[in-house]
C-alpha cells in the first residue's frame, strides 16, 4: 500500500468512529467553598459542606457499585481544587499503606487518586495519588523533573480509622496548565484496593476503564493563569585523588499558561544522574533504556515517537531548548540542542505537531534534523484515531517517516489495536516495513530492511473464586520477510499467567522462533511472591531450551526486604549460559544491590553495587561499581545532592561530589 494512500484513507474510513459512549454523569456542577477545609486526613462534614457529594463508586470490573462503600467531595475556591474521600473497609487491618516517601511507589497500596483534565477533552489527565498514610505521588501530561518547585506542590493528608480511612487533598490551580477563561475540566475519582485488584471509579464507565472517560466538571471559575519564571541554578563541587573542581549549569523554566512550557538548559548535569541499566538476557537486537534525565523526560510526550528520535543517542549534551503546548486544536513540542560524539559537536533539532480533526482523532507531522559533521533529515506524519465506549476502546494507528541525507529510507507501520475489559478478547494487528537504509543517527531501528506482521490476542479475567484473583492469556504470532525475499524470522509466543489470592503469582511462556540458520524453542517459568508487599517482593524466573544456535539457560532471582523501618534493600541476580557446538560459549552474570534508608518523606540515603561479566563472542566486559548518594528534595530551600563514586562508571570511583539546586521565581 502507498504511505500517503494509506494514510487518507485511514482517515476517510475512520472519521466517524471518535465518537463513544458516555460516561455518567456527564457532568457535575462546580461548587465553590466559602472557607477552605483543613487538609489534615479527617473529614469533617461541616467543613465539606459546600463541596459536591458522590455518595457511591462503579467497579467496571464488577460492572456493579463497589463492594466496599466509598464516598467523596469536591469544591474549589480561588487558589485550589479540594477533594476528600471517605473509603469504607470490614477489615481495616487489611489495608495496605507501605509507601511513606513522595514520588515512591504506591501501586500496590491502597489508594485514592484525583484525575484532572484541565481542557476537558477527553486528553491524558494529570494524576494525583494518595495511600491511606498520606504519601503523595504524581503524574503530569508532560512529564517533568522531581524538584518540587519545578514540579508544582500540593498538599494531601490521610488517616486510618476503625471502618476504614479518609484522605483529603489541596492541589492549587497554578500547577495545572489551562487557557483563560475555561469554566469545566474533565474529572475522575478513583479508589483502588489492591487485595481485591479492583478500581471504584466516579463517574460510572460502565464495564471499561479509561482515564480518558471523563465526566466534566461545570461552571468552574478558575484564576486567571499565572505563571512565574523559574530558575533553577546549580553549582557542583567534584573531588577525587587527582585533583578538586568545580562545574556550575543552568536550567530555565517558563508556562505561559496551556499554549506554551519552555525549558532551556546550559551545562547539563547529566553525570551524576544514575542511567538504566539493561538485563543479560540474550537479544538479536539492542535493547531499548529508559530515559532517566529530567530535560528529556519533561514534554517527552509532545516529541517523535523512538522510531525517528530517541533521546539516549545525545548523550554530552552542551546546551539545549525545548517548548511544548497546546493550543485549541493543536499542540506542538520543539527541542533544539548541541551535543558531542566521538570529540566532534553535532546540532540537532526535533519537532512534532499533532491537530485534532475530530473527538480523540489525530493527525501529527513530525521533523528531525541532524547537523555537524553529518547531515540527515527525518521527516513523517502519523494518523491516530480512537473509539471508547463502555465496552473498550479501538484504536487504529499510521505512521510514515522518510529518512534523507547519507542515509536514504522510510519507514512505515499500520496498527490495529483492540483494548477491551475482562472476558472479552483483546487483539493487536501490526504491519511494518523498514527500508534497508532507513538508520537514523537519532533514531531507533535495530533492524532493517523488512516487511513484516505481527498478530497478538490477550484475554484476561478477574473470577469470582476463593483462590484465583486474575487470570490472563496471551498468544502472539511474527512473520518478517527480507526485502531480497529471504525470511528474517517468524515465530510464535504463549503466556499465561495466574495471580492467587495468596498474592502469590504463577506464570507460564512458550517461545519458538524461526530465524536463519537458528530455530529457537524455549520454556520459561516464573513464580513470584508477595506481589502486592514492594518491600517483600520476591521472583525465580528461569528459561531453558533452543537459542542462537546453542542450548540456552537464563536464570533471574529479585528479592526486596526491609531490614528495619524505612531501610530497604532489594537484590537482583541474573545469569545466562548459552553453549554453542562449534564456538565459545556465551556467559553473563550480573548482581545489582540496591539500599535506600528513608530518613523523613524529602531526604533519603541510597546506595547501588553493580557487579557484571559479560563474555559474548569471545569478548569480555566486567563492571565493578559501587556509589552512594544522599539526597534532599524539599518544599522550600534548597535541594542538595552528595554523592560517593559515579553512577554510571564501570569501576568505583573514589571520588566526593556535592550538588546544590536553589530555585527562584521571577
Amino acid at each position: 500500500m502507498r504511505p500517503l494512500i494509506g494514510i487518507g484513507l485511514l482517515c476517510a474510513g475512520l472519521f466517524g468512529l471518535a465518537r463513544g459512549q458516555p460516561v455518567e454523569p456527564r457532568s457535575f456542577p462546580a461548587l465553590k467553598l466559602s472557607r477552605p477545609p483543613v487538609i489534615d486526613g479527617v473529614v469533617n462534614p461541616d467543613e465539606w459542606a459546600e463541596a459536591y457529594a458522590v455518595e457511591r463508586f462503579w467497579s467496571p470490573s464488577r460492572q456493579q457499585w463497589g463492594a466496599f462503600p466509598t464516598r467523596a467531595y469536591i469544591g474549589y475556591d480561588a487558589e485550589a481544587i479540594y477533594v476528600a474521600f471517605i473509603c469504607e473497609d470490614p477489615e481495616p487491618s487489611q489495608i495496605r499503606a507501605q509507601e511513606t516517601k513522595r514520588g515512591g511507589y504506591l501501586e500496590n497500596d491502597d489508594t485514592v487518586m484525583v484525575l484532572i483534565e484541565p481542557q476537558a477533552r477527553g486528553l491524558e489527565p494529570y494524576t494525583f495519588t494518595v495511600n491511606a498514610r498520606g504519601a503523595q505521588s504524581d503524574d503530569f501530561p508532560a512529564g517533568t523533573t522531581e524538584n518540587i518547585r519545578w514540579r508544582g506542590d500540593w498538599q494531601a493528608a490521610a488517616r486510618i480509622a476503625e471502618t476504614g480511612w479518609s484522605a483529603e487533598l489541596r492541589i492549587p490551580f497554578r500547577i495545572l496548565r489551562y487557557p483563560p477563561r475555561q469554566n469545566r475540566f474533565g474529572i475522575i475519582l478513583e479508589r483502588f484496593i489492591p487485595r481485591l485488584n479492583e478500581i471504584y471509579t466516579f463517574p460510572n464507565m460502565g464495564a471499561y476503564y479509561s482515564e480518558r472517560r471523563q465526566s466534566l466538571w461545570t461552571g468552574l471559575e478558575p484564576p486567571p493563569p499565572r505563571y512565574p519564571v523559574i530558575l533553577l541554578p546549580y553549582f557542583t563541587g567534584d573531588s577525587d585523588p587527582n585533583q578538586t573542581r568545580g562545574r556550575g549549569g543552568l536550567d530555565i523554566r517558563y508556562i505561559a499558561g496551556d499554549p506554551l512550557t519552555a525549558l532551556f538548559t546550559l551545562k547539563p548535569d547529566f553525570r551524576n544522574i544514575a542511567a538504566d541499566v539493561a538485563n543479560v538476557d540474550f537479544s538479536y537486537t539492542e535493547k531499548v533504556l529508559a530515559e532517566t534525565r529530567p530535560f528529556f523526560q519533561e514534554g517527552s510526550e509532545f516529541m517523535p515517537p523512538r522510531a525517528a528520535f530517541y533521546s539516549l543517542r545525545v548523550q554530552e549534551l552542551n546546551t539545549g531548548l525545548k517548548a511544548f503546548g497546546t493550543l485549541s486544536d493543536w499542540r506542538y513540542g520543539a527541542t533544539v540542542g548541541e551535543y558531542e560524539f566521538q570529540g566532534r559537536k553535532r546540532q540537532f533539532g526535533v519537532g512534532r505537531v499533532r491537530y485534532q480533526f475530530a473527538e480523540r482523532s489525530f493527525i501529527n507531522l513530525i521533523g528531525v534534523r541532524l547537523q555537524g559533521d553529518v547531515q540527515e533529515d527525518t521527516l513523517g506524519a502519523i494518523v491516530d484515531t480512537q473509539r471508547i465506549t463502555g465496552e473498550g476502546e479501538l484504536r487504529l494507528t499510521a505512521a510514515y517517516y522518510k529518512l534523507s541525507g547519507d542515509r536514504d529510507g522510510a519507514y512505515q507501520q499500520y496498527t490495529l489495536l483492540r483494548n477491551a475489559r475482562e472476558r472479552l478478547p483483546n487483539y493487536l494487528l501490526q504491519y511494518t516495513d523498514i527500508e534497508p537504509n532507513y538508520r537514523p543517527r537519532l533514531g531507533f531501528a535495530p533492524e532493517t530492511g523488512y516487511r513484516g506482521l505481527k498478530v497478538g490476542v490477550l484475554w484476561f479475567d478477574r473470577p469470582e473464586s476463593e483462590r484465583l484473583l486474575y487470570t490472563e492469556t496471551q498468544l502472539t504470532a511474527t512473520r518478517r520477510t527480507r526485502y531480497g525475499g529471504a525470511r528474517l524470522d517468524e515465530g510464535v509466543s504463549a503466556s499465561q499467567q495466574w495471580l492467587f489470592t495468596s498474592l502469590n503469582r504463577i506464570t507460564l511462556n512458550l517461545d519458538y522462533l524461526n530465524r536463519p540458520p537458528n530455530i529457537d524453542r524455549t520454556l520459561g517459568v516464573e513464580y513470584a511472591w508477595n506481589v502486592l508487599d514492594i518491600y517483600r517482593t520476591g521472583s525465580v524466573f528461569v528459561r531453558f531450551g533452543d537459542q542462537n544456535g546453542g542450548r540456552s539457560l537464563y536464570a533471574q532471582f529479585t528479592q526486596a526486604y526491609e531490614l528495619a523501618p524505612r531501610f530497604r534493600l532489594k537484590l537482583d541476580l541474573e545469569s545466562l549460559d548459552i553453549d554453542y557446538p562449534d564456538a565459545p560459549s556465551d556467559r553473563a552474570r550480573q548482581l545489582i544491590f540496591t539500599l535506600n534508608y528513608e530518613i523523613d518523606p524529602e531526604r533519603a540515603i541510597g546506595g547501588r553495587l553493580i557487579l557484571n561479566r559479560l563474555e559474548f563472542g569471545g569478548e569480555v566486559e566486567t563492571t565493578r561499581n559501587f556509589y552512594l548518594t544522599y539526597l534532599q528534595r524539599v518544599r522550600r530551600g534548597f535541594d542538595l545532592y552528595i554523592i560517593y563514586g559515579l553512577p554510571n562508571a564501570s569501576r568505583t570511583q573514589n571520588r566526593l561530589a556535592v550538588k546544590l539546586i536553589t530555585p527562584l521565581e521571577l
